[in-house]
């Protein structure tokens, strides 16, 4: 009797082009899949940085309602060394904005914590100082999100060490830029919402000098209309301090100064490729009194624009390519400028508050 052979079965693997094959199918997937995942992840990051903008312009807005106008920009503080001196003691620099709405953006412990008989920049404010805020903090703006700067000594005015946080927005200060001490005092005529308030006459920092004035703003003085006008806009920290080589020294949260928490129109959004760009050619000058055209220009690591919040609470994203004068053909020499014919474009006009321009909604 004849025994029954095993079945035998006919077993291969992959060829090795099938493989190579399989692979890249699965290349090309991935390939188109992770810009998908990418974008999403950039939306949602815009998402969050359009409600951070939002919330900071709705807190203006009932800081105004509750105080007859917008918070201050940078303004006179006391020196902690001149406290009883009603004469004198004035340092040129003290709280900005941001400080004065943290009663307004849930942050009331903040304020609560201020010392307002002294400047902000001294060892009783250092707390003040070292708070972290998420709402002024943008997703895409690299390192921001929890950066500190531990402080030193010589920090302060009175040489004490101030911790620091950073801001991912600013307060607009309109197209043309004026600072405490300009010799014509133009620091009224400036159009944005914020400035420096106040003056400097009669104190150690320029005794000698023209009135500057420029109150603070008022919901009334918007003639341009709320919605036409901005408050807030992106100042990228990550772009700014990279430029510079220091993540600490630029963007302040509690600063008011100019190119820290506020900016100017000058030149439209990220106008600029790198630090280098900013100061050669015909703008090895800088263009303003303060600061220089790396930080005082507006700017975001989102593709294509910056957000904007404007005085009516609404937040918009504002193109790159969006209409603006030329700025290459304007000069500035001796606290004064020379348009040189150029006339506000959209971009500038949307930081008037007072300059009675027509904007429709579909030009940016």
């Amino acid at each position: 009797m004849r025994s029954a052979l095993p079945e035998t079965s006919d077993r291969r693997g992959f060829t090795l082009i099938e493989l190579l094959v399989v692979i890249a199918i699965i290349a090309v997937l991935i390939a188109l899949l992770l810009p998908a995942v990418q974008a999403a992840r950039e939306a949602a990051r815009r998402a969050q940085c359009t409600n951070n903008l939002k919330q900071l312009a709705l807190a203006a807005a009932n800081y105004e309602s509750s105080n007859g106008s917008y918070p201050m920009g940078d303004h006179l503080g006391r020196d902690y060394t001149s406290l009883g001196d009603a004469a004198g003691g004035l340092a040129r620099q003290d709280f900005g904005h941001f400080v004065g709405l943290t009663m307004f953006y849930e942050q009331g412990n903040i304020f609560n914590t201020l010392n307002t008989s002294i400047m902000i920049y001294e060892a009783m404010n250092s707390t003040v100082n070292g708070f972290g805020l998420s709402i002024l903090w943008c997703p895409s703006d690299g390192q921001i999100n929890g950066l500190r700067w531990p402080g030193q000594q010589y920090d302060g005015w009175d040489c004490s060490p101030i911790p620091m946080t950073y801001s991912s927005y600013a307060g607009n200060l309109g197209p043309l830029v004026y600072c405490w001490d300009d010799p014509n005092g133009n620091v009224g005529s400036m159009q944005g919402v914020f400035a420096h308030t106040g003056d400097t006459v009669g104190s150690w920092v320029y005794p000698n000098k023209t009135a500057n004035t420029f109150p603070s703003v008022k919901i009334a003085s918007i003639t341009d209309g709320t919605s036409n006008t901005m408050i807030y806009g992106e100042h990228a920290h990550s772009k700014i301090a990279a430029g510079y080589d220091d993540y600490y020294g630029v963007n302040w949260w509690t600063s008011g100064d100019y190119g820290d928490t506020t900016f100017s129109t000058l030149f439209p959004p990220n106008y600029w490729k790198s630090f280098q760009d900013s100061a050669s050619g015909v703008f090895a000058t800088k263009m303003q009194c303060r600061q220089d055209n790396w930080s005082m220009d507006t700017s975001s690591l989102h593709p294509g624009g910056a957000n904007f919040a404007f005085c009516d609470g609404s937040v918009r994203f504002v193109k790159d390519s969006v209409n603006s004068w030329n700025p290459r053909v304007i000069t500035y020499g001796n606290n004064v400028y020379n348009l040189n014919g150029q006339r506000y474009g959209v971009f500038q006009a949307l930081s008037t508050r007072n300059g009675g321009e027509v904007i429709s909604s579909d030009s940016y």
